[in-house]
């Protein structure tokens, strides 16, 4: 059978390629004969007529005084030129062919020669230019006749005949090629439906696509209305696939991707439908379930078997997935809607740590339109400078003196309130912000010192918090030296505060950032330690000059009897790694004796000072500066 295919194939694009050559060579035929017939002659004849023309009318100028001498002489070097031209050469001998063009030819240049000293002697105004004019008008007029005759002779009409004929020759194949170019639009119509199969399906995983998987979902849904039974899709999403693929290249990416897609087509029945939908995304049609609760054993056991170790190209990787769970008829009964509640259950499941799954709830919506117009309006916010910026004044526990201010975020909105500094960094990240967000919060505190600066008030630093996506994907070094450079704010008076986890996320590169950022002259403040994962070994290579202890632990030293053992383990782990410390949330008076005592450097809290706009920021720095000038005195 497929030689016989082969055969036919051969056959039809030999035809059409015989059809398609001979075509061509009459098509060119035709057009040799029309360059000669048109081009050739009457291109030729015009164009000596056009330069008669034009020296005749150079010579009437030369008569006004209104051309030179030697523009004049550059026209009848251009019309001798011409006749030149035509009087030799391959390309115009059909002109020359022509009955009484030769002796034309050679009357018009002996009458050139003749002339040639009358011309080269004529000066502006002078009045023998006409009579040359009357001299050349027969030569004039004899070029006219060559010029009609080369549109309208005998020659044209022949060559008219003869590529009428080679038309009528070229038909014949003409009809061979259009019957062999049909036969082979037949052949590629039936190779296109047996390779639409193939269309249907991811290259790269061998699963469904999103196309075979949107008409399988409404096939799959049509047939429950019929059967009066349920279908639930599964919506399934990698965490940190772009990290993997970032840092271990798109090789590994892929590779990981055909073996989750292996482990999830294994996972499901035989009559189920697995697809890939897209970059890490999956989606599965779960037919004739009963329950919630057989969706929710396949999200199990999904689970299993992907969130485990796998070895890819040498590397251990830990793939983590979210699924989202919509049941039809329960929560949907349009196939887009039915994605869309399964879309939305899988980003709950993505912002909550504690589940890996969620089965759609109505109330989802109401989150997902909340995010949606949240991030819309952040970036009016953003450009329009509605977010604000509060801060917190950090003091010297020994001297209750103010050292530096935390810049703090705060977003009221108007149709949901106030929205809390962790929203908007999550919002910010999820919806490309961040790196907009981290520029106007450090752009927005460096300009703020300087103003203080520049007030002469007490020099103090300034403590911004970097969001995690701002240190894992964007370039923090250049932002942070940018915004120095552009506020004119010294590097030692901005501290740049980043978490544990936020370091933990790129553990390779973190110490080369810090490095970097160290290089500028900022400070680096490790936040909220204590309520990360990271290791001695890894904190060592840090070069942290300011180790923050998070509140929570302050808050423990309101329990009865107070345990100091933790916070003193950590004061002097921070000491022995060359850094100062910082406790948060102090708020009784109590704790602030009991840090002191500790050895602890800074701190912060509603005991000292509530976060405050600017402005009250400044009158509260003035009277530091009161008290210290009143001391002086």
């Amino acid at each position: 059978m497929n030689r016989v295919k082969l055969f036919i194939l051969t056959f039809v694009v030999l035809m059409f390629a015989a059809s398609s050559i001979i075509s061509t060579q009459r098509y060119v035929q035709v057009t040799d004969i029309v360059t000669i017939s048109m081009k050739t002659v009457g291109w030729a004849a015009s164009e000596l007529e056009l330069e008669m023309l034009k020296f005749m009318q150079a010579l009437r100028l030369t008569a006004l005084n209104d051309m030179r001498a030697e523009d004049l002489q550059l026209r009848f070097d251009l019309l001798w030129s011409r006749v030149d031209v035509l009087s030799v050469g391959e390309e115009t001998r059909e002109f020359r062919n022509q009955t009484g063009a030769t002796e034309f030819l050679q009357n018009i240049k002996q009458r050139l020669v003749e002339l040639e000293p009358e011309v080269l002697s004529l000066k502006m105004g002078d009045q023998n230019a006409i009579k040359i004019i009357q001299e050349l008008k027969p030569f004039q007029t004899q070029v006219r006749e060559f010029n009609v005759k080369s549109f309208s002779g005998d020659k044209i009409w022949g060559g008219l005949k003869q590529i009428h004929s080679l038309q009528n020759d070229a038909n014949i194949f003409l009809l061979g090629l259009l019957l062999s170019g049909c036969i082979l639009v037949m052949l590629v119509i039936r190779e296109s439906a047996i390779n639409r199969k193939q269309a249907l399906h991811d290259s790269l995983t061998g699963l469904a696509n999103r196309h075979f998987f949107q008409d399988s979902l409404e096939k799959t849904i049509a047939h429950s209305r019929r059967n009066n039974s349920r279908t639930a899709v599964h919506m399934i999403d990698m965490n940190e696939f772009k990290e993997i693929n970032d840092r271990l290249g798109h090789a590994v990416g892929d590779a990981l991707l055909q073996e989750v897609a292996s482990r999830l087509a294994k996972s499901v029945c035989l009559s189920d439908v697995v697809a890939r939908l897209g970059g890490d995304e999956f989606g599965i049609i779960q037919k004739n379930i009963t329950s919630s609760e057989e969706c929710v054993q396949l999200a199990q056991h999904i689970h299993e078997q992907i969130n485990c170790e796998m070895n890819v190209h040498g590397y251990r990787i830990y793939p983590n997935v979210s699924i989202g769970i919509s049941v039809f008829p329960d929560d949907a009964e349009h196939p887009d809607k039915l994605l869309n509640n399964a879309d939305t259950a899988m980003y709950c499941a993505k912002n909550n740590d504690d589940v890996y799954y969620r089965l759609f709830e109505q109330e989802m919506n109401d989150s997902v339109l909340r995010y949606r117009i949240l991030a819309e309006c952040l970036q009016t916010a953003l450009d329009h400078d509605q977010v604000q910026q509060v801060y917190q004044p950090i003091i010297c526990l020994k001297t209750k003196r103010i050292v530096a201010v935390e810049a703090l975020l705060r977003w009221h909105h108007e149709q949901y309130g106030y929205i809390s500094p962790l929203e908007v960094v999550s919002i910010a990240e999820e919806s490309g912000l961040a790196e907009k967000l981290n520029e106007w919060v450090l752009l927005k505190a460096c300009s703020q010192n300087m103003s203080w600066r520049k007030a002469g008030l007490p020099l103090i630093q300034v403590s911004v918090n970097i969001s995690p996506a701002m240190y894992t994907r964007y370039d923090l070094v250049g932002v942070v030296s940018r915004t120095l450079s552009f506020t004119g704010l010294p590097a030692d008076q901005l501290i740049i505060e980043v978490t544990e986890d936020t370091t933990m996320q790129d553990i390779e590169s973190s110490p080369d950032i810090l490095q970097k950022l160290r290089r500028l002259g900022v400070e680096l403040a490790l936040d909220d330690f204590g309520t990360g994962y990271s290791s001695l070994s890894h904190l060592k290579k840090m070069p942290f000059q300011k180790l923050k202890i998070d509140k929570v632990f302050i808050q423990e030293l309101n329990n009865a009897p107070k345990d100091m053992s933790f916070i003193r383990t950590i004061i002097n782990l921070a000491h022995g790694l060359g850094m100062q410390v910082v406790a948060e949330g102090i708020e009784v008076i109590g704790h602030y004796e009991d840090l002191y005592l500790e050895g602890c450097e800074y701190g912060q809290g509603y005991l000292f000072y509530k976060p405050a706009p600017s402005h009250e920021i400044e009158c509260i720095l003035q009277e530091n500066l009161n008290t210290i000038d009143s001391r002086a005195l």
